[in-house]
């Protein structure tokens, strides 16, 4: 690992309002900016986020097992990634796009994005890859 690169590079998922507050912070722009793109991304642009990972859920994709809070499936357009979201996280959102509410860090806290599904979108959006996540790994062609 060089000087350069930290563990950070190699996160496989971060919570939604991490990506926020770090996206943020290299950004230098307040978080409620980067919060509202962010949550644009997901209700329009189709960037995937989860509140829970079915890898780690009881049964297949005919019939999962979901305990705890309603979970609602969404799709922003046709074609885009399905999302495995809370009823009220997706509601918060939807109200952040819509209604211009004030993003919640409460709202949003067991939401999150895979690097994957996040580097695909910012290719998409031709936006620069951030360097919490991506930094110098990337320059280096991993």
């Amino acid at each position: 690992m060089t000087k350069r690169q930290s563990l950070t590079h190699f996160v496989e998922t971060y919570r939604f309002w991490d990506v926020v507050a770090l996206w943020a912070r290299d950004r230098l722009e307040h978080e409620d900016i980067v919060a509202r793109a962010l949550a644009q991304a997901v209700i329009l642009d189709g960037l995937k986020i989860q509140s829970i990972d079915p890898r780690w859920v009881k049964g297949n994709d005919d019939h999962l097992e979901l305990k705890g809070y309603p979970y609602v499936g969404f799709r922003a357009k046709p074609g885009s990634p399905m999302c495995l979201l809370r009823a009220d996280a997706l509601e918060h959102l939807l109200s952040i796009v819509r209604k211009a509410d004030v993003p919640s860090r409460e709202q949003l806290t067991e939401e999150f994005i895979s690097r994957e599904d996040f580097r695909a979108w910012v290719n998409e959006k031709n936006i620069a890859l951030p360097h919490f996540w991506f930094g110098s790994v990337v320059s280096n062609g991993l």
